[in-house]
């Protein structure tokens, strides 16, 4: 399998976003890490993030009652976060692995399918893994993605 993403990511064009599309316990994750440490050996963990923890780490616990009676505040705020991630990440990498983004996924909001987009038109990639029951919330018919099973 980790032919077939490099053979995928060797063809893509100018968009270099490329989805895992997986059940929970298909091995994705693992499959991603292995990746990274055959590409980057030791410097494989600076190219990985747990979108879900970085969100976690940034808010505070005091604003969760205020997402809950207002979520669109989240979105906003979490749009932020995942902007200031993306620059943190891309300033040293030239791939970076996006793993746990449920909080995103969830909410069909497709913004950081933008955010990422831009970044991604130059000469970045992301690989972005995505749980089965999320996949119809991607836009895939534009870019290319993977099935582990």
């Amino acid at each position: 399998m980790i032919e077939r993403i490099e053979s995928t990511l060797d063809s893509m064009g100018q968009r270099r976003m490329l989805f895992i599309i997986g059940d929970h316990s298909s091995g994705k994750t693992k499959l991603v890490k292995d990746c990274l440490v055959r590409w980057f050996g030791q410097d494989s963990e600076s190219h990985y993030v747990d979108v879900g923890l970085y969100i976690k780490d940034k808010v505070a616990d005091e604003y969760l009652d205020i997402y809950k009676m207002y979520p669109e505040e989240f979105t906003e705020d979490a749009e932020g976060f995942f902007s200031q991630l993306i620059e943190e990440k891309y300033k040293d990498n030239k791939l970076v692995i996006f793993d746990h983004m449920e909080y995103l996924l969830s909410e069909k909001y497709t913004g950081w399918i933008r955010i990422l987009d831009k970044v991604t038109l130059k000469d970045n990639t992301a690989i972005i893994v995505v749980p089965t029951e999320y996949e119809k919330s991607l836009p895939l018919l534009a870019y290319k993605y993977l099935r582990v099973e």
